[in-house]
């Protein structure tokens, strides 16, 4: 396979060493196999963390224009994850059939009777998406309120 990591890191390192300007000879820079380091800029180009044009002809593909590391580049290469790290907004969701396996698995799990645990689980299933809603915001908000527990208990397993 032509895909190589290390080539891509070091076409990265190379075009963030003349970063803002670019390199027609990134390729030959670093070293590598003209085939391989065209494969692995497309790749990198295609997921934006190079502007890169290609242009097809008869003996292959090269570059249209001098290739750069985009800003997502820069910050992939970063320790800390750069600007994207810092500004970027994670968001999680759950389908309810997921919640609805979560919180079945916790109530089979309950030292509850047998006949309570039953009810409960067939309750569970038949709840709609909105009261898995409501019930889960209310679960996480339990969740928190025992935060303080949470906290004295990894001080614990970790001391």
């Amino acid at each position: 396979m032509k895909l190589d990591r290390a080539i891509q890191l070091q076409l990265l390192k190379q075009l963030a060493s003349v970063y803002p300007n670019s390199d027609f000879h990134v390729i030959e820079n670093v070293g590598c196999d003209y085939e391989v380091g065209i494969a692995n800029m497309a790749y990198l180009a295609e997921h934006k963390l190079v502007f890169a044009k290609f242009i097809k002809h008869s003996d292959g593909v090269d570059f249209s224009n001098s290739p750069q590391i985009t800003a997502s580049g820069l910050d992939f290469l970063a320790d800390d994850g750069g600007l994207t790290a810092i500004r970027g907004v994670v968001t999680v969701r759950f389908h309810e059939d997921t919640l609805k396996d979560l919180i079945e698995l916790r109530l089979s799990e309950a030292p509850i009777p047998s006949e309570e645990k039953n009810r409960l689980l067939q309750s569970v299933r038949e709840l709609p998406a909105d009261s898995i809603k409501h019930l889960t915001t209310r679960l996480l908000d339990l969740g928190m309120d025992n935060l303080p527990r949470a906290v004295e208990l990894i001080r614990t397993v970790l001391t």
